[in-house]
């Protein structure tokens, strides 16, 4: 009877867990694309991400980064709240052609981006892939024979389009069966399985803790002003957002500094001491070594006191660094800085334009990224300068802390 008893009491805890299991929270992700992903393609990876353990699929547009997609899911109107994004890149000019008399072979590039709205881990992988054609009675006749024809040996779905690049459209057809594939083989260990609700007082903290303190304060105006744990951390939070602004001004003295120009580093420097946070004894080093050393020297000379300050940089200042590196470097300013764990990308849009008319300023610029990069890892570096999102890249650079000068090369 006592045995009975128990395996009762066993089903029925069982049962309970699998009921509370049934009603807990839902999780959302929204899902987009970005690139010339068929909209079948783009519901193939929709009912993936749903298939995922109490997920739901949201189809969204994707807005852009981190900072554009917690002022929407997070800060923006509750009826958009999410608790993650996730956004697949395939764009048209990473895709490369090369076609003999015999072969017409494709390579290119994808990417899934991960965003958790919580913690604000993010996850970046990248897929490359090849195709190819063989080309029957000549290269014309490939290019005119019907996309159906390739389109049955691939994935069955149907292309409407009749000009001469169905036979280019049917080996894309083929490529997006291979997203769906890596995307379903990405997904089965993915961070992004790992998503809790959504919770805004986190969301805030991790913004303070990258230096982010503007869009942190949105996402407090957004739980309400109201809430006392909300009070709480805007009270808490006032030192770090003053010293996040502090840092930012910091950041982009070294930027102008490891880009060379003296002059601009003292006017930045200046305001960096007016502000409330700012740290007397590292304005003073910086100062001593812009003081000493004249408009005309090399950038090298500022290494010393760059290698000092940068390991302590938050998030926002590091990025504004690169972007006043690049700026005083090349003219040019990035549209985004991508900052992982032991590499940055670069993306600006300009590059293609400017690398025509000023290579070596740009090699010297992501050069340099790469070393400020190995200085806030204490590793092994590498900087990427790319024209938009997962486009191809256009330099690309590394630095170890056993180089005496960072390697930079074409892809």
């Amino acid at each position: 009877m006592r045995k009975i008893t128990v395996m009762l009491l066993g089903a029925a805890i069982i049962v309970a867990a699998a009921a509370a299991g049934a009603y807990a929270d839902q999780i959302k992700i929204g899902v987009g694309v970005i690139g010339p992903i068929s909209p079948q393609t783009e519901a193939d990876i929709d009912q993936i991400v749903g298939k995922l353990p109490n997920v739901k699929a949201v189809p969204i547009q994707p807005p852009g980064g981190v900072d554009a997609c917690v002022k929407r899911f997070v800060a923006g109107d509750p009826d958009d709240r999410l608790d993650a994004v996730m956004v697949v890149s395939l764009p048209t000019e990473s895709f490369q052609s090369q076609r003999d008399s015999n072969e017409a072979k494709f390579t290119g590039a994808y990417e899934i981006w991960t965003l958790n709205l919580s913690t604000l881990e993010e996850d970046r992988h990248r897929f490359t892939f090849t195709d190819s054609e063989p080309v029957v009675g000549g290269l014309t006749a490939f290019l005119s024979l019907p996309a159906q024809a390739f389109a049955e040996r691939a994935t069955g779905k149907k292309l409407i389009s009749s000009d001469q690049w169905q036979a280019f459209e049917a080996v894309q057809t083929r490529v997006e069966a291979k997203l769906v594939a890596a995307t379903k083989l990405y997904l089965a260990t993915a961070s992004i399985r790992d998503t809790t609700p959504l919770n805004p007082l986190d969301t805030a903290k991790a913004l303070l803790d990258r230096g982010d303190g503007e869009d942190a304060m949105a996402v407090f105006k957004s739980a309400g002003i109201n809430n006392p744990d909300v009070q709480r951390m805007i009270a808490a939070a006032q030192g770090q957002l003053r010293r996040s602004a502090a840092n930012a001004l910091l950041g982009r003295t070294l930027g102008a500094m490891a880009g060379g120009n003296a002059g601009e580093a003292r006017v930045i420097l200046a305001d960096y001491e007016k502000a409330p946070s700012a740290e007397p004894s590292r304005a003073d080093s910086i100062r001593r070594v812009l003081t000493e050393m004249p408009n005309s020297r090399p950038d090298s000379i500022y290494d010393g006191v760059i290698r000092t300050d940068v390991p302590t940089l938050d998030h926002q200042a590091f990025v504004a660094m690169i972007k006043q590196l690049f700026a005083e470097q090349t003219g040019s300013s990035p549209n985004e800085v991508i900052v992982a764990a032991k590499d940055l990308t670069i993306q600006d849009k300009d590059a293609p334009k400017g690398l025509k008319e000023q290579l070596d300023s740009f090699a010297v610029a992501l050069g340099r990224s790469a070393w400020l990069m190995s200085l806030k890892c204490g590793c092994d570096a590498g900087a990427v300068l790319e024209s938009e999102a997962v486009g191809e890249a256009l330099l690309k650079a590394k630095f170890s802390p056993s180089f005496t000068r960072p390697q930079v090369g074409l892809p």
